[in-house]
């Protein structure tokens, strides 16, 4: 039993999915689940399209659905599949229509209606590799994840039910067993009352490692737009390495440090069920894989894995004279509205909160906090270098820093796993010191 994942970049284009369709009928020759994401760009157009209508500016809004659906008629007719398609796609630009519509009149977007929109760009793309599949002369399946992914009534959030989510998902491991390819949504699921969720941004990695702890999968494959986990951002290490194995903890100490290629939600599942992950690229599928284990690789004592970086902090500082409780509470409200919190310190000296803000709702609390006494510092970033080798020799690790010693590192963090350590720098250090710290344990 494998499943298998393909972000948008991996569909977002008619030769990536043509791609997409070998990579299944390669790894998945007696059948399979395969989970979509929508065409690359797609949700982000129609969140555009949602906060133009939630605005008054409704004629915008449905000039944003129109280029959307071109795109997508676009990249079917060179498929050769548009006749297919159509008729399953037509009643879900209507539906399309009628909530930008619906948010038009209201002047809002509820949680609700966001999720019932975000859902058709998962269910557009599903549709069409599934087309491609069949017209490839594979037995693909179209199965909507509202069937078996049940959630809470979160909207934007969903939690998910895990005993629900594997009951539902019996029937499918008997299709799989058929020899059927069953292509469903990424990222959706359904609330108690029958209405759409979705999980967040990042969901359809959890949801592909959900439904292969519920059916029992071997192995989970993620297919994106890099060859692996790599050891440093490419974008600033143009030498930046694959990892070729990893263990469970570095890729989820990676993945709070600020490394996109997997969510860090998606990576619970793996540890309860114990199967392998993988990641892979669609565009270079022969090029190396990583492979992501419960049970941690040898590494020599102090070795290093990756580095990683996470930009967008914000340091709150409060006075030795005050009690710990207002930072408490701070801490609470800012991750109740959304931010994520990166680190908490208290000492004789004064206490720290180091916090990312990723929504509206925790910005607009952390423009409040001054009133309240803390000191607001922004423009800071996390720099993790991460590796089972420093759970060999704790001590040593904050050795690892010595060749750093001018840079103006604002706090030390160090996680529980004992796999990770972590400093802040300002952000404008980023660019020359991610390189130069990946020059300094790569190097040899």
């Amino acid at each position: 039993m494998r499943v298998l994942k393909f972000g948008g970049t991996s569909v977002g284009s008619p030769e990536a999915l043509r791609r997409a369709a070998e990579i299944v009928g390669t790894e998945l020759p007696t059948g399979g689940v395969v989970v979509v994401s929508a065409l690359s760009g797609t949700t982000d157009r129609l969140l555009e399209a949602m906060d133009l209508a939630a605005r008054g500016n409704g004629e915008k809004a449905q000039e944003r659905r129109i280029v959307l659906q071109e795109r997508h008629f676009a990249v079917a007719q060179e498929l050769g599949l548009l006749e297919v398609v159509q008729p399953l796609w037509s009643p879900l630009f209507e539906r399309l229509t009628g909530l930008l519509e619906g948010m038009g009149l209201l002047g809002e977007a509820s949680l609700r209606a966001r999720d019932g929109v975000l859902a058709i760009g998962e269910t557009l793309s599903a549709h069409l590799l599934t087309a491609l599949l069949v017209s490839g002369g594979l037995p693909g399946e179209f199965r909507d994840a509202r069937e078996t992914f049940h959630t809470d009534a979160r909207h934007g959030r969903a939690q998910p039910d895990l005993e629900a989510i594997r009951i539902a998902c019996e029937p499918r491991c008997q299709d799989v067993r058929r020899g059927l390819l069953l292509v469903t949504q990424g990222f959706l699921g359904v609330a108690p009352d029958g209405s759409t969720t979705t999980l967040g941004r990042g969901g359809s990695d959890t949801s592909a490692t959900l439904l292969g702890e519920a059916m029992g999968a071997e192995e989970v494959q993620i297919w994106t737009d890099v060859d692996g986990v790599l050891s440093a951002d490419p974008s600033l290490v143009k030498d930046a390495r694959p990892i070729p194995v990893m263990s469970l903890r570095e890729a989820a100490a990676l993945s709070a440090f600020g490394a996109k290629v997997l969510h860090a939600d998606s990576l619970a599942p793996v540890e309860r069920a114990g199967f392998r992950l993988v990641v892979a690229n669609t565009h270079r599928p022969q090029a190396s894989r990583t492979e992501i284990l419960v049970h941690a690789p040898e590494r020599r004592s102090g070795e290093i894995t990756s580095v990683a970086y996470k930009e967008g902090l914000v340091c709150l500082r409060l006075s030795p004279s005050r009690d710990l409780d207002p930072l408490f509470q701070a801490a609470l409200r800012l991750e109740e509205a959304g931010a994520m919190r990166y680190g908490m310190l208290s000492t004789p000296d004064g206490s720290l909160l180091v916090v990312r803000p990723e929504t509206p709702a925790a910005e607009a609390i952390l423009e409040k906090l001054p009133a309240s006494g803390f000191s607001v510092q922004r423009g800071w970033a996390v720099v993790a270098l991460v590796g089972e080798g420093l759970r060999e020799s704790p001590g040593r690790a904050l050795g690892l820093l010595s060749s750093f010693q001018q840079e103006p590192i604002a706090g030390i963090l160090a996680g529980d796993t004992g796999v990770s350590l972590a400093f802040l720098v300002p952000e404008s250090r980023l660019s020359e010191l991610i390189p130069r710290i990946h020059s300094h344990y790569f190097g040899n």
